[in-house]
């Protein structure tokens, strides 16, 4: 494709185009280890996918736009900024940009992390319900968040070869969005049995295909996205009819965060302490004890739990 003039238009640069060369020079100038360099892939990776255009276009408000719409935890979003600035002062050193954006954004102020699990029983049911009817892949992307409570683009970047269904051996190899490092979840009937039900469905039909395909897929057949994801998120919200009216728009009264936290909640009721810190991959010990201290001091909330499922708690997994 040429111009008027007859020069060939030069191809945009993209945070995705240049991901690979960016982490190449970091690695060579920097000595990183592979789990960093991993951290950053999947950071850009993540934040490529959303700001898509070109790195001159690329301006601070898209930057905010898109850290605002993950509704991530202050350290997540801080990790977030700090991996775009590198990015954006390697691209400036190349003379990609004019300048960079990330200059311009501030970092978030860390707040205590407080568990916040969904308590209202009818919401909960109805949130069960309206996941239980959306369309797949979506349905069963929505049912490991709310029963295993691993992070969102955790989810997203299972590949086929991450499952393990082998009758007594049924885990998922989850890299850590975080580190970067993969942990081994294993799968139970007890605490799990609709992630099972639908991995084992799901699996069956993906028989065909090589272990490095995308788990989850879009109708293109790339790997589902996470705008995507909350966009299904808010059609089971208002399915549920659990949407709240903020400054005149329309917002999910629950985050799919809250997931998260829902099924941390359930899973202390049925694990010790580490067992639920190596499956939601908390590197702070504290942060899995404060679920403990949450089910602890309602009753009532464990008591709901526990009878969701029969069997005991297990002591190894």
């Amino acid at each position: 494709m040429s111009n008027a003039s007859g020069f060939g238009l030069q191809q945009a640069r993209t945070i995705i185009s240049e991901l690979e060369q960016f982490l190449a020079d970091l690695k060579q100038e920097d000595g990183l280890s592979e789990n960093t360099i991993t951290s950053y892939r999947c950071d850009l990776r993540t934040a490529g996918t959303a700001l898509s255009q070109d790195l001159t276009a690329i301006t601070a408000s898209d930057i905010q736009h898109f850290l605002a719409s993950r509704q991530e935890q202050p350290g997540t979003t801080n990790r977030r900024i700090a991996s775009l600035g590198r990015f954006f002062r390697w691209a400036l050193a190349r003379g990609y940009v004019s300048h960079n954006p990330i200059e311009q954004i501030n970092s978030r102020i860390p707040t205590e992390h407080h568990p916040q699990p969904i308590a209202n029983e009818a919401e909960l049911r109805a949130l069960d319900q309206a996941i239980a009817t959306a369309p797949q892949p979506y349905r069963l992307i929505f049912t490991l968040l709310r029963e295993i409570g691993i992070r969102t683009d955790e989810v997203l970047n299972l590949n086929l070869g991450d499952v393990i269904l082998e009758p007594g051996r049924e885990m998922l190899l989850v890299r850590d969005s975080k580190s970067g490092n993969k942990r081994m979840i294993a799968l139970t009937p007890d605490a799990m049995p609709r992630s099972l039900r639908g991995l084992r469905s799901w699996v069956r039909e993906m028989e065909h295909l090589p272990p490095d395909t995308p788990l989850f897929r879009s109708s293109r057949g790339t790997r589902a996205s996470y705008d995507t994801l909350h966009r299904r998120w808010v059609a089971v919200c208002k399915a549920a009819r659990l949407i709240d009216i903020v400054d005149g728009r329309e917002q999910p009264r629950y985050t799919l965060h809250h997931l998260r936290h829902t099924a941390a909640a359930e899973l202390i009721t049925f694990y010790p302490e580490q067992v639920v810190r190596r499956i939601l991959g908390h590197r702070d010990p504290r942060s899995t004890r404060r679920y403990t201290e949450l089910v602890r001091n309602q009753p009532r909330a464990a008591e709901r739990t526990a009878n969701l499922h029969t069997p005991p708690r297990r002591e190894a997994m």
